[in-house]
């Protein structure tokens, strides 16, 4: 082929691309604007779209991509709009921003996209907020009122005996058993006692000895205890009041309330039924009893979906048959000329001459022409149905009404003028409702069962009234009414027909000859007789669902100790000892010169002496540092390396949640002292938790150094590792760790290592012991 030949072909194979090219955009044109004629403008902008990238240089493509474009954007406007109507946001925002990608010049979509974006978003954070309540109350509930708790040096049991002993040296022996120090009231009076109480803790030994004598004590630190007289006066003087607000989230204010001061005696509650708050002042013991029965009574109110079916059957049965004459009567008319009025008023004026030759044919009788044979029967059957669905709140009535308003005039009297007797009438009117009217108040019980307070009427309009007198007429609608009332019990699903509602109406009415209703042939041919019967009967069909029951847990039956009529004590509201501190190990003895033995006699329990208590060995009674405060000792031995270490707490110990609901732990050092790496294990049950995220505590983090992190949450088990540049002392917490609860039981928090980077080396620390997370349904 020559290069003459070759440069044909090309231009012929080029000339087939371009023109099957533009053969290709010219159908997707036409698509475009059949689709656009349509109304479809989504694919209306597809097609143009490819009819234009097909052929970029064509103007009239791009013209008519633009205008479906716009089109395009100002339907998805008008989308929007109505998805906005129906508070779909999600929807309306999707709509508002393809019509803002459709044509960006549409400020419309853009400003509302703007502004619904923003509506959402402030109904997520308080959607956040409302469900993050609950997480509030949980995290209330774990936290203990702050009152003073003793802290035991020794939790050995304790065995006491005296006889006939001052009860003053009783208690002071007791308090020296637990590292305790006891004071007395102004008021104290000593007596003589006789205690014989054995393998009982402190505080047992303590209430046995103060209740059986009229006593009570209040800790006012954790080493120290005063003992008081046992009265009102006392109580007031000595125990401390704290005030709480209690929120609530479906019990009414005001009934709660007044089972508050019926249940728990308590005078000093407000409450506010705008807020949804009570507010009670009193101790931690009341405080908890009240918080019991709030719980128990704060519950969803259950709620009901009614469907309901009215049905009203109309039964209408006629006969009509027999012969009937078109008119049963005969006349006979004096007519002697047969002129046309010559009767007039019941009288024919006729000349005397006449009369004489009056005859039959001056007179005229009318009788019936028309013979009538009925053979009617006819019977109607009129269903009116209605099908409401209802949805009612426990105790809340519900109503529904269908029907008419008929007018009913009531006419009143008023003097024309003071002291006549003229009066002059004024008509108004009221409206009654005609129809259906269904009131139903549902209660939803424990067992799933459903009470209903039903009360249904039914009234039609029956015939007019005159109830007027003489010349002045007065006519007024009368009513049919059938009424129903009454508490139906039926369970979740189960459908109740309540029928036999019935009014009737018979007619007979018989209409012929005179004489002949006794003749047997002749009754029948020349009688008519109308047979009419009218019933009508009332079926309601009802048949609740169960939306929403009111949840009951173990908890809410089980009964709560709060101490006599005259003292109420919750145990859980005041703990009387905290963690018991570990002994610090024991110094090992210095070797007494000349190999001597340096081992010190120990003292040995006094058993059978009387007066003399006998009890169990105690641990050393050097005090507890403070929570908080640094350890100094003294330079040297091993006491004060160990006394340097850090004590290690997990805070708060006990956790209160429930299933769903997220809460964390810390794990606090204090006293800590040079610390640049933290590494912990903690494990956990991982059928009841989900560990969520290990961040770094307030001790690594406070000075705003940055702390590196590594993290492996594995399934019933953290592991977590922080460090730092610079080393921190003092005390705080060390990591936080974040759960998810999954099931209702008690789960375990272990620190099974903790291992703490500073100067002098790694510094493992004595762990506490294991926490506890109660997960409740």
């Amino acid at each position: 082929m020559s290069f003459s030949s070759r440069r044909a072909l090309a231009a012929f194979l080029l000339a087939l691309v371009v023109a099957a090219s533009g053969c290709a955009a010219g159908n997707a044109y036409r698509q475009g604007k059949s689709e656009a004629r349509k109304g479809n403008w989504d694919l209306a902008v597809a097609r143009l779209t490819k009819a234009l990238q097909k052929d970029p240089d064509n103007i009239s493509y791009r013209l008519a991509l633009e205008s479906a474009r716009v089109q395009a954007s100002q339907y998805h406007y008008k989308e929007a709009r109505k998805h906005l109507a129906a508070n779909d946001l999600e929807k309306a925002v999707e709509e508002l921003q393809i019509a803002a990608n459709y044509d960006p010049s549409n400020k419309s979509a853009s400003d509302d996209l703007r502004l619904v974006q923003a509506r959402i978003q402030k109904r997520d954070e308080e959607r956040e907020e409302r469900e993050g309540l609950e997480a509030k109350k949980s995290r209330a509930q774990a936290t203990r009122v702050p009152v003073p708790v003793l802290s035991p040096r020794s939790p050995v049991p304790i065995t006491l005996k005296f006889a006939d002993q001052s009860l003053q040296k009783i208690l002071d022996s007791l308090g020296k058993l637990a590292g305790v120090n006891i004071l007395y009231d102004q008021d104290f009076r000593d007596k003589r006692y006789t205690v014989d109480v054995s393998n009982v803790t402190f505080q047992e030994a303590l209430d046995q000895i103060t209740m059986v004598n009229r006593l009570f004590y209040k800790v006012l630190d954790q080493n120290t205890i005063i003992i008081v007289p046992e009265g009102p006066q006392k109580r007031r003087a000595y125990e401390d009041v704290y005030v709480r607000t209690f929120y609530l989230t479906n019990a009414e204010v005001n009934e709660t309330l007044t089972i508050i001061k019926t249940v728990a005696g308590i005078q000093k509650a407000v409450g506010n039924p705008t807020l949804g708050a009570i507010t009670v002042t009193g101790t931690p013991d009341k405080l908890a009893l009240v918080e019991k029965i709030i719980e128990a009574n704060d519950k969803a109110r259950g709620e009901v979906m009614v469907e309901v079916q009215i049905i009203e059957v109309n039964r209408n049965a006629l006969k009509n048959y027999g012969i009937e004459l078109s008119n049963y009567q005969a006349s006979v008319t004096f007519s002697p000329t047969g002129a046309a009025n010559e009767t007039s008023g019941g009288t024919t004026s006729v000349r005397a001459h006449l009369l004489s030759s009056l005859n039959l044919a001056d007179f005229v009788v009318n009788i019936p022409s028309t013979l009538l044979t009925r053979f009617v029967q006819t019977e109607s059957n009129v269903r009116i149905l209605a099908a409401p669905r209802l949805r009612a709140a426990e105790g809340k009535a519900t109503s529904l009404r269908i029907g008419t308003e008929v007018p009913i005039p009531v006419t009143t009297f008023t003097a024309t003028q003071a002291g006549t007797s003229t009066f002059a009438p004024a008509t108004s009117f009221t409206y009654r409702n005609v129809g259906v009217s269904l009131d139903l108040t549902p209660k939803v019980n424990a067992t799933g069962d459903v009470t209903l307070e039903l009360a249904a009427e039914f009234s039609s309009i029956g015939d007019d009234r005159n109830v007027g007198t003489g010349q002045n007429p007065i006519v007024v609608p009368t009513f049919l009414t059938r009424n129903v009332k009454g508490i139906l019990r039926i369970r979740d699903g189960e459908t109740s027909l309540i029928g036999g509602l019935l009014q009737g109406r018979d007619a007979d009415n018989l209409s012929g000859v005179l004489g002949l209703q006794s003749v047997p042939v002749l009754n029948k041919v020349f009688t008519s007789r109308r047979k009419q019967k009218d019933e009508s009967e009332v079926l309601i069909s009802i048949t609740p669902h169960i939306v929403r029951a009111p949840k009951l847990t173990d908890q809410d039956f089980a009964s709560l100790h709060i101490g006599t009529d005259e003292t109420v004590r919750v145990p859980s509201a005041r703990p009387l000892f905290g963690t018991p501190e570990e002994p610090p190990p024991a110094t090992p003895p210095a070797p007494a010169p000349d190999g001597a033995s340096s081992a010190q006699p120990q003292p040995q329990p006094q058993t059978g002496v009387p007066g003399a208590p006998s009890f169990a060995p105690q641990a050393p009674t050097v005090p507890p540092p403070a929570p908080g405060s640094l350890v100094t000792p003294p330079a040297g031995g091993q006491a004060n390396v160990e006394a340097r270490r850090a004590r290690i707490m997990l805070s708060p110990p006990e956790l209160r949640l429930k299933v769903g609901q997220s809460g964390s732990v810390s794990i606090v050092a204090l006293g800590a002292s040079g610390v640049s790496a933290v590494e912990v294990v903690l494990a956990f049950d991982a059928t009841a938790l989900e560990a969520v995220e290990a961040s770094p505590g307030s001790l690594l983090t406070l000075d705003g150094s940055s702390v590196g992190a590594e993290r492996n949450l594995e399934p019933g088990r953290v592991r977590a590792k922080f460090t730092r540049a610079a080393p921190a002392t003092g005390s705080g917490a060390l990591t936080t760790i974040q759960f998810k609860t999954l099931k209702p039981g008690s789960a375990t928090l272990a620190i099974e290592s903790l291992t703490l980077m500073t100067p002098a080396g790694e510094e493992r620390p004595p762990v506490p012991g294991a926490g506890r997370v109660e997960v409740v349904p």
